[in-house]
């Protein structure tokens, strides 16, 4: 009787590992085990541990808003993105004012310019204010000329700041 026992046992384990119609289930039973279980159940008992869910699905979350919400591919902060190669952007930043060549480089910080220079819009569009609130309102026109790794150039820009503020 003992032997028909163990093969009664591998036969149900072979059932059972090949049989994957029932893997939800087995999914929805797994979750349900965990939320029930002593860690997970001593959390959601008090305000520490709600505190501590929200703030740790907030940490997971936040890096989404890239993918979803942003309008800057080149600002890649919170974004899951350590060794991305649009980090690896350059752009050549030019600026026009009344149609002459504009020196950035005697306007800003050479920090600004550095950003600048890795595309970030948010910066070239503030750039643009100061330049438009400093020279009255004059035509200011900034180009980005970007090149990436692994991808074609772009080109960015090409209009009145002062006019259009955001790249």
């Amino acid at each position: 009787m003992p032997a028909r026992r163990d093969n009664e046992s591998s036969d149900a384990r072979a059932r059972s590992s090949t049989d994957r119609s029932s893997a939800p289930a087995r999914t929805g039973e797994w979750l349900a085990r965990a939320a029930r279980s002593g860690p997970v159940a001593g959390m959601v008992r008090s305000w520490q541990g709600w505190l501590i869910m929200a703030v740790v699905v907030s940490q997971l979350l936040l890096p989404l808003h890239y993918y979803t919400a942003r309008r800057d591919p080149h600002d890649e902060r919170f974004a899951w993105r350590m060794f991305s190669p649009m980090r690896m952007t350059d752009c050549a930043v030019r600026a026009t004012l009344d149609g002459a060549p504009l020196p950035l480089d005697r306007e800003f910080h050479e920090a600004w310019l550095a950003i600048a220079r890795r595309g970030r819009f948010a910066v070239v569009e503030e750039m643009g204010a100061r330049l438009c609130a400093k020279y009255g309102g004059k035509p200011v026109v900034f180009h980005l000329d970007c090149k990436y790794v692994g991808l074609p150039p772009e080109t960015y820009g090409g209009f009145n700041m002062c006019n259009v503020p955001l790249i």
